[in-house]
């Protein structure tokens, strides 16, 4: 049983690494098998702010889509509220039972479903929660080993979504754009859907009592750009409807203007003086000040030191 945890972790992995973030879910199902026997799959998920439960995705695996309009219409039934509300109540702990037993048979029976083992995973720090099911027709009960195992794996599962969803969101040019730890997605409005740990990290440096699912309102001009606070630096990139935050702790660079940090990327790309001013419409004299003052600021005095600095923050 061990050593089909172990192959199945490591294989949830690296899809994380190597999937792309479309086809992630369904192959990570496919990875599931190996571990549990279940039939079809669901994947939800979103924030939980005090005010209302947003949903960000979900995800059916082998069940038609029309099931999630069905999802609409029971969600309300008080049977199907008095077993969310156990999922819930227990997040992080696996429940399985018989949907027939739970008084929900008439909605899963169309769908061919009578066994259901699910776990509600909540991040508090994020505000977040993660909803995941398997499902099996028959009689055949989701056994206590496979409620564990299923349990046990789905914070890996979770982990490595997260991965794929960071490092191969559509668009993103992972030479242009090398992600550091200190990485998450945000919408317009400022929710965090993803993040890893270290951009929790180093958000409280900036505010100690930052809790999601929303970043502070200081931080939510992500169309700027960047943001720069006392302690961090963050860069934004717009990835389809999503907003790809890197953060960092502040650094030399960040004392450079915005017409600087454009003059010391193509400094460091070799350009002379005289190419810079010509790519930038600027004077010769003008270029020279800039390098001039790029130097001072950094406290280099060679270009080579200029794009080491440039390539650890990923602008190189």
């Amino acid at each position: 049983m061990l050593h089909r945890l172990s192959r199945t972790l490591r294989e949830l992995h690296r899809l994380g690494r190597e999937a792309p973030a479309a086809g992630f879910q369904d192959a990570a199902f496919e990875a599931m098998k190996d571990l549990v026997r279940f039939d079809a799959g669901y994947w939800g998920g979103g924030r939980e702010p005090v005010e209302a439960v947003v949903m960000h995705y979900q995800h059916l695996y082998r069940l038609p889509e029309e099931m999630n309009a069905a999802f609409e219409k029971v969600k309300s039934r008080p049977k199907y509220i008095e077993v969310m509300s156990r999922n819930i109540i227990n997040a992080g702990q696996a429940q399985a039972y018989d949907v027939r037993e739970t008084g929900i048979g008439d909605f899963f029976g169309p769908y061919g479903i009578d066994q259901c083992v699910t776990l509600y995973q909540r991040d508090d720090d994020l505000g977040l929660y993660h909803a995941l099911s398997l499902y099996r027709s028959g009689e055949e009960r989701f056994t206590e080993p496979e409620r564990l195992l299923f349990e046990n794996a789905v914070p890996h599962l979770l982990d490595a979504w997260r991965e794929s969803k960071l490092l191969h969101i559509s668009g993103v040019n992972l030479d242009a754009c090398p992600l550091t730890p200190a990485a998450a997605l945000l919408d317009r409005e400022g929710a965090v859907h993803f993040a890893r740990p270290a951009f929790v990290e180093l958000m409280r440096r900036e505010w100690p009592d930052w809790r999601g699912p929303f970043v502070p309102e200081a931080m939510r001009r992500m169309q700027d750009g960047a943001f720069t606070g006392e302690e961090v630096a963050v860069r934004f990139t717009l990835q389809n409807d999503l907003y790809l935050a890197v953060m960092r702790k502040k650094g030399p660079l960040d004392q450079l203007t915005a017409r600087e940090l454009e003059v010391a990327k193509q400094l460091a790309k070799g350009s002379s003086h005289k190419e810079i001013a010509r790519n930038l419409s600027i004077a010769p004299t003008t270029a020279r000040n800039y390098i001039a003052s790029i130097h001072a600021k950094l406290g280099s005095n060679k270009v080579a030191q200029v794009a080491t600095m440039l390539m650890s923050e990923g602008w190189l």
